[in-house]
């Protein structure tokens, strides 16, 4: 069956979005799926940036490596490319919406996949938050891996 590409998309593309593709990555190899495509990008982001540290130590800490991840800018034309895209809060939905009019249609809320609200910005923050929003993503991520890989 054809490719489903997932964006998933916060402000700066470095911090909250990169743990979720990367994750969400992750169970899609586990599951064995190769017709997932996931990738990330921001709303404010520019291209090329690295992941944070405290991210990528996050990451690593589930056996996941962050290191040739580069942010990437929302545009309306990288988005028109994705089926799904997936907002850390309802300010980034409407952030999407605007910029790419084209996409509206296909934004969802990352949290709506586990009781809905917004992932706060660990922006700043110390490994542990870092840690805390990453668990708070988790549950969410697992079902809309479920959701996309059952709804195929």
């Amino acid at each position: 069956s054809a490719m489903t590409k997932i964006l998933f998309v916060c402000l700066g593309n470095i911090c909250r979005s990169p743990m979720a593709e990367l994750y969400f990555e992750e169970l899609c190899r586990k599951a064995g799926r190769d017709d997932i495509d996931v990738r990330s990008a921001g709303t404010c982001a520019w291209d090329g940036g690295r992941i944070s540290a405290p991210a990528a130590a996050v990451m690593r800490e589930l056996g996941i490596d962050g290191g040739t991840f580069r942010s990437a800018r929302l545009t309306d034309s990288l988005a028109a490319g994705f089926d799904l895209i997936v907002a850390m809060t309802r300010g980034h939905a409407s952030d999407i919406q605007l910029l790419c009019p084209s996409s509206a249609g296909k934004v969802r809320l990352l949290l709506e996949f586990d009781g809905g609200g917004d992932v706060p910005d660990p922006y700043g923050g110390s490994v542990e938050h870092y840690r805390r929003v990453f668990e708070s993503m988790r549950p969410a991520l697992e079902n809309l891996a479920s959701f996309v890989m059952n709804s195929k």
